[in-house]
Order: C-alpha cells, then sequence, then structure tokens
C-alpha cells in the first residue's frame, strides 16, 4: 500500500509495492532532456560527418594532384635520361672516345713497359689500399664480410689503371674524378686527357652518379667518371659479374637495336659501398657495328629532389606530417623518407617498433639514406604494384593512419608505384576542432535545458502531488479525505474526475455490502451440488474402472500362458507391454493333432502375433473378436495353411463389420510349425518376421494389406522358412518402433529396433527380454506411451 513520502519537489522518487519509481516531474525533465539531446546530437553529427567528407575529399584531391603531378615529374625525368643516353651514345666524340679508351686499355701494358717487379709492386699497392681503404667501408653495409678475393681483379691492364687513376690518385675518395691525366706516355692517358673534361662536365651538369663506356666484347670498363673500384674491371668475368651494371651490360649487349635502352632497379652495388644504385645503358654503334656500351649511374638526389621537392614538404602544401615517395617491386623505397630527414631519432626507433631489420637499420644509420632500404608494405604499395589507382584511408609503414592516393608509373624497365599520404590525424584537425566546439556547445545546451525543465516540471507536478496524496489517502481506504478540485486546466479536470470516482466508489462499496450477503447463501447451495455431483461421478468411474479390470481378466485368460507356450517351444520370450490397461495387440497360439488310431499324422502349432485396430478398450474387444475368427478358422473349420487361415479370419471381419462401413480388422503374421514335416511357414499382413543367423538380419516379406476391409483383397501369400539350429525367430507389432522418446524426441524406428536385437542376439532370450524393456523405458523416459507393445521371439 502507498504511503506518502517526504515533500522533495518536482524530482521526487517514491516506492510502491517495494519498486521505486520516478514521479511524472523526473520523467518531464528526461522528455525534455532527450529532446534537446537528440536533436543537438542528430545536427552535431550530421555537421561533423559533411565537414569530415567534405575534408577527406578536399584532402585526397590535394593528394591526387601532388601524385599526378610528381608521377608525370618522374616520368618525364626518366624520359629525359633514357634521351641523354641515346644522344650521348650517338655523338661522334663518344664514338670516338669509345674506340680510343678501348684501344688504349687494351696496350697500356705494352706502351707503359713495367719489369715484372714493377708489377708485383703495383699489384701489391692496389691489393693493399683495397684491404685498408675500400674493404672496411664496404664491410660496415654487409652481413657476410667480403674478402680481398672477392673484389680484387687479376687483369694485367685492369691492375696497372687501377694504380694509375685509382690508387695513386692524389685526390681523396669521392673527389677521384678531378684528376685529368696520370702524366705517362700511355695512349690510354691521352685519350683520358682528351675526353675526360667532357664527360665530367656531363655527369655534374645533369647530376648522374658516374658514366661507364664499356667494351662489348670483353666486359671490360674502360672508362669511368668518378673512378671507384669499378673502373679497369670485367662485368663478364670480373669481381662484379653480377652486379645489376652487368645485368644492363649483358641485356644490352645481346640486343640488336641500335635504339635499344634498358633500366636496372636500385640494388646494393658493391663498388659504392654497397649502397643501393640503378643503372640505365645503351649501344655505341660505329658504321653499324656495336662497339661498345655506354651505361649511366642513376642521379639518385635528383630522383629524391623530385619527388621530395627537395625536401621541402611543408611549403608545397604537404602539411606537417604529408610525403611522396617511390616504392620499387621488392617494397623498398626508392627516395628519402621525410621522417628520415625531418626526426631521425624517432624515425629509427619506429623502425625497430615496426620489426625492420637491425642491419638494415644500420645500414641506413651508415648512408643516411633509406632509399633502396627501407621496407614499405602497406595497403596502397600491394594494390598499385596490381596495378591499380586509387586514393584509400589505412595504416602507412610507421603503422600510423594516412589518407593516401597511389598509382603505378609508366618507366620503362621498372616496376615503380608512387605514393601521395598525409597523417589522417593532420588531414582531419579542422574537423576535429569542430567536433571539440559542438561538443562545447553541447554542453551548455544541454545545461540550459536541465534547468529550464526543472522549473516548468515543478509548475507542472505541484498540483499532481497534492491529487496523489489525496489517492494514496484514498487508498488506504480514507474515503472522506477532502479531493480538491481547483484549476479549469487538464489537472484540475483530473481532480473533478477523481473526486466523482471518490463518490461512486463509496455508493459502490454499500452496493457490494448488500451483494455479498445473498452470495454467500447462494455458494452454500451450489456447493452441496456440486459435491453431489462428484459423488455420482466417482461411482460411475469407478464402475468403468472395474469393468475394464474384468475385461483385462479376460483378455489374459485368453491370451496363451507361458507353461503351455513353454510345452511347445523349445525356447522363446514375450514382451507384452499394453498402452492402457487392456491391449489390440495380442498374441495367440494353439496346438492340432490328427490321429487315425494310435498313429499321429500330423501335428502342427500356430502361433498368432497380432496388432488389432485401436488401442485399450476398443482395440481389447477386436483382439477377442479376431482370437475367435482365428480360433474358429484353424480349430473349427480345421484350415491347415496360415495364408488361408488369414483369409478365413478377413473374410469373416469384413462380414461381420461391413455394416459400420470402417476398416477395422489387424495387422499380423500366422506361423505354423509343423512337427511332423520339421518345416515353418507364415503368412503375414504388414508384420513380417525377422530373423538372426550368424549376427545377420534376415528380413522375410510380408503382404502389404490388412486382415480386414482394404483396397487390396487378394489371396494372403504363403511363406517358409529355411531355418537351422540356433535361428531365432522374432515377431512384434508396430508398438515399439513407433514410440516417441530419445533426446529429440523422435521415433524408435524399425531399423533401431532390428539392430538392438541383433545386438543382444548372443544373450539368453529372458535376458534379451529384459535389454528391450530397459531400452524402451529409457527411451521413452518422460513421455506417454503411444501404442501397445508387442514382441514374441523364438529360438528354433
Amino acid at each position: 500500500m502507498a504511503k506518502k513520502l517526504p515533500e522533495t519537489g518536482a524530482f521526487c522518487i517514491f516506492r510502491l509495492n517495494n519498486k521505486i519509481q520516478m514521479k511524472i516531474g523526473i520523467k518531464l525533465a528526461i522528455t525534455f532532456f532527450l529532446i534537446a539531446f537528440l536533436s543537438m546530437a542528430v545536427i552535431g553529427i550530421i555537421s561533423y560527418l559533411r565537414a569530415k567528407h567534405s575534408l577527406e575529399k578536399q584532402s585526397f584531391d590535394r593528394l591526387t594532384a601532388f601524385r599526378e603531378l610528381k608521377s608525370g615529374q618522374i616520368e618525364d625525368y626518366f624520359q629525359l635520361i633514357n634521351d641523354h643516353i641515346v644522344t650521348l651514345a650517338k655523338n661522334p666524340t663518344v664514338i670516338e672516345a669509345m674506340k680510343d679508351f678501348e684501344k688504349g686499355f687494351n696496350n697500356v701494358e705494352k706502351e707503359i713497359k713495367l719489369s715484372e717487379k714493377e708489377f708485383t709492386e703495383i699489384k701489391k699497392r692496389g691489393n693493399d689500399y683495397l684491404q685498408k681503404e675500400f674493404l672496411p667501408r664496404l664491410n660496415k653495409n654487409l652481413q657476410v664480410k667480403a674478402t680481398l678475393s672477392d673484389e680484387a681483379e687479376y687483369d694485367r691492364n685492369c691492375i696497372i689503371l687501377t694504380d694509375l687513376y685509382y690508387v695513386k690518385n692524389p685526390n681523396p675518395i669521392g673527389e677521384k674524378h678531378k684528376l685529368l691525366s696520370s702524366n705517362d706516355e700511355s695512349s690510354y692517358s691521352l685519350s683520358h686527357t682528351k675526353y675526360h673534361t667532357m664527360f665530367r662536365d656531363f655527369a655534374e651538369r645533369f647530376g648522374y652518379y658516374d658514366i661507364f663506356l664499356i667494351d662489348v666484347e670483353t666486359g671490360n670498363v674502360v672508362y669511368t667518371v668518378y673512378k671507384e673500384v669499378d673502373f679497369a674491371t670485367s662485368l663478364i668475368d670480373g669481381p662484379y659479374k653480377t652486379t645489376n651494371l652487368a645485368t644492363a651490360f649483358n641485356a644490352v649487349a645481346k640486343s640488336e637495336n641500335e635504339n635499344f635502352v634498358y633500366q636496372v632497379d636500385f640494388k646494393p652495388y658493391h663498388p659504392s659501398y654497397n649502397a643501393p644504385s640503378a643503372f640505365i645503358a645503351c649501344p655505341i654503334y660505329h658504321e653499324g657495328k656495336k662497339i661498345g656500351v655506354l651505361a649511366f649511374q642513376m642521379p639518385i638526389e635528383k630522383i629524391n629532389d623530385i619527388v621530395t621537392n627537395k625536401e621541402n614538404w611543408k611549403n608545397v602544401g604537404l602539411g606537417n606530417t604529408g610525403e611522396t615517395y617511390i616504392v620499387g617491386e621488392d617494397f623498398k623505397i626508392r627516395n628519402q623518407s621525410r621522417f628520415l630527414i625531418e626526426d631521425s631519432l624517432n624515425y629509427f626507433k619506429m623502425l625497430g617498433d615496426i620489426g625492420e631489420d637491425k642491419k638494415v637499420i644500420e645500414q641506413i644509420k651508415n648512408y643516411h639514406s633509406s632509399i633502396g632500404l627501407q621496407t614499405v608494405k602497406t595497403t596502397g604499395t600491394e594494390e598499385a604494384l596490381k596495378g591499380i589507382n586509387d586514393t584509400k584511408i589505412f595504416p602507412d609503414y610507421r603503422g600510423v593512419s594516412v589518407l593516401s592516393a597511389y598509382k603505378p608509373l609508366s618507366i620503362a624497365d621498372m616496376h615503380w608505384v608512387l605514393m601521395s599520404e598525409i597523417d589522417e590525424e593532420e588531414a582531419f584537425e579542422q574537423v576535429t576542432a569542430l567536433r571539440n566546439n559542438i561538443i562545447v556547445g553541447f554542453l551548455c545546451l544541454l545545461l540550459v535545458v536541465f534547468v529550464v525543465s526543472y522549473f516548468v516540471s515543478k509548475q507542472i507536478t505541484k498540483p499532481l502531488n497534492e491529487l496523489t496524496y489525496e489517492a494514496l489517502e484514498l487508498a488506504d481506504g480514507n474515503l472522506e479525505v477532502d479531493v480538491k478540485t481547483a484549476g479549469n486546466d487538464e489537472i484540475g479536470m483530473l481532480a473533478s474526475s477523481f473526486k466523482k470516482m471518490q463518490v461512486s466508489i463509496n455508493k459502490l462499496i454499500h452496493d457490494l455490502k448488500d451483494i455479498n450477503h445473498n452470495l454467500e447463501d447462494k455458494v452454500l447451495e451450489r456447493t452441496a451440488e456440486v459435491m453431489k455431483q462428484k459423488d455420482v461421478i466417482e461411482e460411475k468411474q469407478k464402475e468403468i474402472v472395474d469393468s475394464i479390470h474384468y475385461a483385462r481378466r479376460i483378455q489374459t485368460t485368453i491370451l496363451p500362458g507361458n507353461e503351455y507356450l513353454a510345452k511347445n517351444l523349445p525356447d522363446f520370450f514375450v514382451l507384452f507391454k499394453p498402452q492402457s490397461i487392456v491391449s489390440g495387440d495380442f498374441y495367440w497360439a494353439t496346438r492340432t493333432i490328427k490321429k487315425e488310431g494310435d498313429e499321429i499324422l500330423s501335428e502342427r502349432f500356430y502361433l498368432a502375433v497380432c496388432d488389432s485396430t485401436g488401442h485399450g478398450v476398443p482395440g481389447a474387444f477386436m483382439s477377442i473378436l479376431n482370437i475367435s475368427f482365428l480360433n474358429e478358422a484353424i480349430n473349427e473349420k480345421q484350415i491347415t495353411e496360415p495364408h488361408e487361415i488369414l483369409n478365413h479370419v478377413r473374410k469373416r471381419l469384413i462380414k461381420n463389420l461391413s455394416h459400420e462401413g470402417g476398416q477395422d480388422g489387424m495387422d499380423g503374421a500366422v506361423i505354423c510349425f509343423d512337427k511332423m514335416k520339421n518345416t515353418i511357414t507364415y503368412a503375414s499382413a504388414h508384420n513380417a518376421p525377422i530373423m538372426v543367423r550368424d549376427k545377420n538380419i534376415i528380413e522375410f516379406k510380408a503382404d502389404k494389406m490388412p486382415i480386414g476391409k482394404g483396397i487390396k483383397t487378394e489371396t494372403f501369400t504363403l511363406h517358409e522358412i529355411d531355418f537351422k539350429k540356433g535361428d531365432t525367430l522374432y515377431f512384434y507389432t508396430d508398438g515399439y518402433a513407433d514410440q516417441f522418446g530419445g533426446p529429440k524426441g523422435k521415433k524408435f524406428k524399425y531399423k533401431t529396433l532390428n539392430a538392438l536385437l541383433l545386438e543382444n542376439s548372443d544373450l539368453p532370450l529372458a535376458k534379451q527380454s529384459e535389454v528391450l524393456l530397459k531400452t524402451f523405458n529409457d527411451w521413452k523416459g518422460e513421455l506417454e506411451q503411444i501404442d501397445d507393445v508387442c514382441v514374441f521371439a523364438i529360438k528354433v
């Protein structure tokens, strides 16, 4: 029963039936709050999403513009390199230089005329230089350390020229190209003096790392601008025959096209201290004959400057995190990473965090370059390398979510892609600021709504609180409480209605008291009548039950007893389980003997296992009728064959039941054991017997028609069973197989029943009966038995 709580204003809560209930004031406030909240939330979310979509489109448009601009510049630059090398290879001066350097290279030993001792000193000086100067620098960048035998050249001309222009070159490493001539009298040095300035100026003007002239027959590098250790070595059988420079040379050497140009991608190159290097090469022809190969070592700085805007990312609109970069088919970057240049400390930490190889990180530190070393395997690079041109948001090589525009580059012999990216956080920082402003405004407006709703709801709930108090008093039985009806609004109308209800309740209570006295008399009278009827019903029910039990005794008397069966059958069991007190299923047996004097002419034992139409009392009546007709056929009409017995029973059933218009009768089998002939014959309607022999089931046939009125009325078929000692015959009705049960409430089924009989066929028949009964009860569980059950087994 409700009790009034202390007044706490519009937002008080009270307890009703031990449950916390909110008063209408707080419900109104919550409603106002939710309306305002949802309205502002929808507006704020729509504004935020539209701004984000717009900014995302702008960012992608800007990245796409950068991507297209840079891809065009890179592709144009590589075309320019292609034009440079082809033009230079056709230059008459270059053709003459190729001829002169090749001739001077092959004659240098003859022209300088060194003694063997002097040559040995030169060779030793060259090996010492490699051992002390070159190998220590190279091995810093190798996982497997190189040895002198890996890098040394054994050609005598090579050793002499290396000594003149590399070992004895007074300029430091990186400035060897400043030497114009070694001041010896060889034709090679004369050619070097003549042509070196031209090649050096060309390389410096266009930013090429190096320029090579290579003998097409021997693979000897007869000239380079910068005189690294690849100078004067053979690309066919020398120490650098497996480099990508050798790959480019071999491709050009095999081509018969005068305009053939071949490019090779960045790979570690030993002469450049294992720094990644790329090359482009084309043939040099003279009078239709290929005399050499011209090769450029790609200008890394030029490519890097184009892609990175000379490392000036911010001023070209890429903000604090935007960058464009090239990735090759090996997923290695082909230009400097912005983050290596601007924040190397965090860059190297990031490489460690993402699992980059420690030795690769050391190489990047040594070169202070990520070109050809840093791995970039992201969604964008994978798709671009498949030829896809697209824009997406995904984690970049740092694991940071970025907006990315990517596409494959169209460069001959190069499988490169261009990526243009900026951090998602930076791209959407304006949207983030807008979101924060929306949230602040949202919270302020909610506070205003909360305060206003409090005062509005208080004004609404004050008269309601008074009416609530009066209702509680009325509920407690105080029917004289004064209900105030001031006001003309909806609440005043509610109070007036409540006042009328108070008057009606008072009148109703008085009327109910009068009715109650009359009802008590009526209830006593009706109760007496009901008790009298109950006694009559119980008496009739007892008579019916007694009748059914008497019918059961009659049916039990008709069924053959175990002693009678044991006299005529060697070993048997019968599982008989009616669905109710009496059964429509039955088993019946009789024995006939014909004599002539003392001589026995025939001795037969008949057994029937049948299922009459219906179960319970109707089924029991049918079973008694069916047994009488079986007895009539065998003992009165002296019919001997099972199929003729069934024909007679069917005829009698149809004749006696035809006036009912139904199809009552039975299914089952009649079996005849002829003791004189030692045969077993049977006839069956629907329910055929089975036999178990040597752990195998033999299923016998049955006529698919009932013993009664049916669609077919053909004569039943006589079957003979071919048996041997130890076989077990089983006869059963459909009650066992049709029983519902098990974990899913399904039928037991004939297949399962046959398998159960086969599984337990080695047991004594009495034990088999116990197993069948237990299995049936376990399967049925708590479900109702739906039909009578009869299973009969005989050991032959």
